[in-house]
């Protein structure tokens, strides 16, 4: 997802599906779809899986939220919400009445977190004499996650037309930016020959 669908994305956005067999496929298909509003107001429905599910519910329990995604107690609750332990961690920023563990935070804030987390691994690469690899990663944003996303599921072999529906792109041209596979199956197929 882009950084503003994503902090915009509520729990009641999720929504549990079912694909019974049919005569193109045998297997009966279920799991999560989140639904996002994406740029120009389109609608498009996003695969979860179930793992991230799974954490999600233990990230909703840990807000004092009910662990199920789809419990009407969560319906409007945010899926990325505010620090719930901001009390011990930073007292001057408590709210007056506490934290909302249904609201949500802010994109700046999502942005920054991830910002310091790639900072924080560049660092260890660094030190780890992986001077490239930490200069590349310092750089990395929230933007970048969706772009090795898509990268990393088309070379995986998902049809650049599924992954289109996924981001939410209007136009296959867009989409086929992310098509690098061929340049990097050459890439180690010679590298690969010149260490022979």
């Amino acid at each position: 997802m882009r950084l503003s669908e994503a902090v915009a994305a509520r729990l009641d956005h999720l929504e549990w599906v079912e694909y019974p067999p049919d005569d193109d496929d045998s297997e009966h298909v279920e799991g999560w779809l989140l639904n996002v509003v994406g740029k120009g107001g389109r609608l498009r429905q996003v695969p979860v899986p179930t793992d991230v599910v799974r954490e999600m519910s233990r990230y909703l329990e840990s807000r004092g939220l009910a662990p199920d995604p789809a419990s009407a107690e969560n319906v409007g609750a945010h899926l990325l919400g505010k620090a719930s332990d901001i009390g011990q961690a930073a007292p001057a920023l408590q709210p007056a009445g506490g934290v909302d563990p249904r609201a949500g935070i802010a994109a700046n804030t999502l942005y920054d977190q991830v910002k310091r987390f790639f900072e924080a691994c560049a660092r260890v690469l660094s030190a780890q004499g992986e001077g490239r690899s930490a200069e590349r990663l310092a750089r990395a944003s929230t933007h970048w996650l969706r772009h090795t996303h898509a990268s990393h599921s088309i070379a995986r072999g998902t049809p650049v037309e599924i992954e289109q529906q996924i981001l939410g792109h209007a136009s296959l041209a867009t989409t086929t930016v992310y098509v690098t596979t061929e340049g990097k199956r050459r890439m180690k197929a010679i590298a690969s020959f010149w260490q022979r």
